[in-house]
């Protein structure tokens, strides 16, 4: 009898402190979508990002999951600043004395359907193929919002060549690839200037910045070259950042 009873003991501390040990964190992700580029316009686009989003945010579809936070969704496009669209999902408290697992799953997959219609109403809204593309100004201005939020996890996604096209500078003008190697060289100036025609950039410490790129046979070296330009520009204000062709975590 003592034996049961140290076992029961045993199990009930194990699943305790394993409860304990869990933990519930708080991530607000701002997604980008440039679209001056129609590939990202496309049905395979919506189901494969949203299940990568939630894993940044350490939730499930199927498992749940006790973190929280927000995700907001907007446009990069020939306007400086655009409407965006959002849902959140509150922090829920895990643990034997916390939210019940099947009720808090309920709540992840509610969320995951938020996602979904804010993604397609943004998609479905959205003109796309415009010619310009005011990249360094929408960005300043979301990562000015996004580190003024208390989360614990501040991301921004982009889907983007970063191929800025505007008044600022541009990727497509005569002499362009001097002009970018220029002002690459000199970071500090370059940010300075920019923030005197737009928006400033603020500090970018504790941002992860992810760059999701559709890359061609005709843009590649372009896209390279951007790359190295907009690295250098964030990591001067303290960001991380990385290039991929697709949101993995």
């Amino acid at each position: 009898m003592k034996n049961l009873w140290f076992i029961i003991i045993l199990i009930c501390t194990s699943v305790f402190w394993g409860c304990k040990t869990e933990e519930a964190t708080t991530t607000s992700i701002c997604l980008l979508l440039d679209v001056s580029d129609e590939r990202f316009n496309n049905e395979k686009f919506l189901p494969d990002n949203i299940n990568s989003i939630l894993h940044l945010m350490k939730l499930d579809r199927e498992k749940g999951g006790f973190s929280g936070g927000e995700v907001k969704i907007s446009l990069i496009n020939d306007i400086s600043d655009s409407k965006s669209e959002k849902a959140s999902i509150p922090a829920a408290k895990p643990g034997l004395l916390g939210q019940n697992p099947l009720i808090r799953r309920d709540e992840v997959v509610k969320f995951c359907t938020d996602l979904e219609t804010i993604f397609t109403k943004t998609i479905n809204k959205s003109a796309w193929g415009t010619k310009e593309s005011k990249i360094y100004q929408k960005v300043a201005r979301e990562l000015s919002k996004l580190n003024k939020t208390q989360s614990s996890r501040k991301i921004m996604v982009i889907y983007s060549d970063m191929l800025e096209n505007s008044n600022l500078f541009s990727f497509y003008k005569t002499g362009w690839q001097k002009e970018i190697e220029k002002m690459a060289n000199d970071p500090e100036g370059t940010i300075k200037k920019l923030s005197e025609k737009g928006p400033s950039m603020p500090s970018l410490d504790g941002i992860e910045i992810i760059v999701i790129t559709n890359r061609t046979v005709t843009n590649d070296e372009k896209i390279n070259l951007s790359e190295q330009f907009w690295r250098i520009i964030f990591e001067e204000k303290g960001a991380q950042i990385r290039f991929d062709s697709v949101l993995e975590v």
